[in-house]
């Protein structure tokens, strides 16, 4: 089973639009949020890559994520992330009840 599709590669596009909207609302903690989640996609594929139980899954066509160089590793990571991000978002617009919230980066209450 391939793991990135060009949905992932559409949800990188779309949360690359959300952060430059984000950017021009001057919207800090939303910025920050996201660059978070794209760190710690990378993070996740780069240590997944080196692992044996995971250096096998096919990803991007027929390449597996083991043989990845880094900057295809970069790609899947952020790629990854974004659609993590996505599937946060729909989320949030289903839990018309909040019962999912989580704490806000920097403190407070609220999904975000």
């Amino acid at each position: 089973m391939e793991v990135f599709t060009a949905a992932s590669l559409a949800a990188l596009v779309w949360k690359f639009i959300s952060v430059i909207k984000m950017i021009t609302g001057r919207d800090l903690m939303g910025v920050v949020t996201q660059a978070l989640t794209w760190a710690a996609g990378v993070i996740a594929v780069m240590l997944a890559a080196q692992a044996d139980v995971s250096a096998s899954l096919a990803v991007f066509g027929d390449q597996v994520l083991g043989s990845l160089d880094g900057w295809s590793q970069v790609l899947a990571g952020i790629a990854l992330a974004s659609s993590a991000s996505v599937a946060y978002d729909y989320k949030k617009a289903v839990d018309n009840t909040d019962s999912a919230s989580e704490p806000k980066l920097g403190g407070g209450m609220g999904g975000s």
